[in-house]
């Protein structure tokens, strides 16, 4: 049985001072989900930072991480080509999610391996 390639677009942020996750978490949970629904991800995950004594002190400071999975890297790439066009839709998810994040957000992709 052949495996499906997984990739996975990550973003890696803080909120800003006075953010809630409570009021962050629904506009990142619509940002993702439009993704899904236009057909580009298959599905998104929201992870927060738990602090392991003596371990990550060479990480950049952040407190959660974002993820987007995709089945392969066109998809990815179609996505990207997609918020950067700025439709109307995407560009007002994108803004009211990110306007609740500090701007020292970082972001990479990772395609899976074994």
């Amino acid at each position: 049985m052949q495996e499906i390639s997984l990739v996975s677009f990550s973003g890696v942020f803080a909120l800003r001072d006075g953010v809630s996750e409570k009021e962050f978490l629904p506009r990142l949970h619509a940002f993702f989900q439009h993704f899904i629904d236009m057909g580009f991800a298959t599905g998104y995950r929201v992870m927060r930072r738990e602090a392991l004594d003596g371990f990550g002190k060479t990480l950049p400071a952040f407190t959660y991480r974002g993820e987007l999975v995709y089945t392969d890297l066109e998809r990815e790439h179609a996505a990207y080509e997609y918020v950067k066009q700025h439709g109307e839709q995407v560009n007002s998810l994108h803004v009211a999610m990110n306007s609740l994040v500090k701007p020292d957000a970082d972001f990479f992709l990772e395609t899976r391996i074994a």
